[in-house]
């Protein structure tokens, strides 16, 4: 009869000694696989790479007038000559008038360089004139807090006011948009005829803009 082996029938020794081998394969093989190359793909070898952040600023084209009125107030002619009246605070000639200092003024609230030009335009219900031989003139003026905001072509001296019907004149060939060096002054001044009807005169004046 064939005698089953038990643990009775081996030593307490040759248990031990096979429990110590079980317990090597066991951590030998653990260490084999801890101890193995890892190898991992796809990776970027680089050590920086770089992005592009883009877009596009629309110019703007536009301007606005801060200040659109100007009054002369009541004005009186006292010689044959033209009454001459202007917003620069002069004295009047050939009248008497309020000393006036009553100028418009203009900013390029864009943010591109702009040409203005400039006209009087009447509407259907404003009625004006300085009388048969009366003229308007206009100028333009940096303010001083900011004086370099016409680049070039500036208005500086008194210039003839055209109406509608005739071609626009040049206030400023090149408008500056920056927020310190982007606005004008504009001034006028009147030659009444001594031959015009007593009443209230009105007129619209229009500024045109375009790019630079």
């Amino acid at each position: 009869m064939r005698e089953t082996v038990t643990s009775r029938t081996i030593p307490n020794r040759g248990l031990a000694l096979l429990l110590l081998l079980t317990m090597a394969v066991s951590i030998g093989g653990s260490y084999m696989i801890v101890n193995q190359t890892v190898y991992v793909t796809g990776m970027f070898s680089a050590t920086n790479t770089n992005g592009t952040v883009t877009f596009t600023q629309e110019g703007v084209l536009s301007i606005r007038l801060n200040d659109a009125l100007t009054t002369f107030g009541n004005i009186t002619s006292t010689a044959p000559g033209d009454c001459k009246v202007n917003t620069e605070g002069g004295a009047p000639a050939n009248c008497t008038a309020e000393l006036t200092t009553d100028y418009m003024q203009l900013e390029n609230d864009g943010n591109v360089v702009a040409a203005v030009l400039v006209n009087s335009t009447k509407d259907k219900n404003q009625t004006f004139s300085l009388g048969s031989t009366g003229t308007q003139q206009f100028r333009g003026a940096s303010p001083v807090e900011e004086p370099g905001s016409c680049a070039s072509g500036l208005a500086s001296t008194y210039t003839l006011l055209p109406n509608a019907s005739q071609d626009r004149a040049v206030l400023c060939s090149a408008l500056r948009h920056n927020n310190t060096e982007d606005a004008l002054t504009i001034h006028y001044q009147l030659f009444i005829s001594p031959d015009l009807a007593p009443g209230n005169q009105t007129e619209n004046v229009t500024f045109w803009a375009t790019v630079a």
